[in-house]
Parts: structure tokens; sequence; C-alpha cells
């Protein structure tokens, strides 16, 4: 999935792909819908793929970059 102009309704519906592979890259394109994108996150097997999305906005990194022991998570502004 390399079109930057790929369909946002085609990508979503390639996150759901029998195909592993087509399914992570999907997840990762930034034309992905935010809500699907926000889904992925707590898929267990594309989260990662869809954490590395470049549409993924500031305040779901920092979600991510929590740590369940530390409530305030570690400091991610030096990440952004």
């Amino acid at each position: 999935m390399r079109d930057p102009e790929t369909a946002p309704a085609v990508v979503e519906r390639l996150t759901r792909d029998p195909d592993p592979a087509v399914r992570a890259a999907a997840a990762r394109h930034p034309n992905l819908p935010r809500p699907r994108l926000t889904e992925l996150l707590d898929d267990e097997e594309l989260t990662r793929p869809a954490a590395a999305n470049p549409a993924l906005d500031v305040a779901e990194i920092r979600r991510l970059a929590r740590t369940p022991g530390d409530p305030a998570g570690p400091s991610v502004d030096t990440l952004i």
C-alpha cells in the first residue's frame, strides 16, 4: 500500500483483509480514517502498525506512551 492517493474507504476495507501483511500495511497508511485508526490501536495484532501511522495525532501518541505503572506516563514531549 504505497499509493498516497488510495481512497480512505479502500484503506479501511484493507484493514480487514485475510492477509496479515495487507492488514498491517493498511494500518500504517496515512489515509486510514481516524475512527478506524483509533480502533486498531487497541487491536492486539495491529497496534504496532497503527502506532506507526503518520496521521496519528499527538494525544494518541501520549496515550500510547503512558505505562500501566505510572498514570502520568513517561515524558513524551521530547519525542514529539
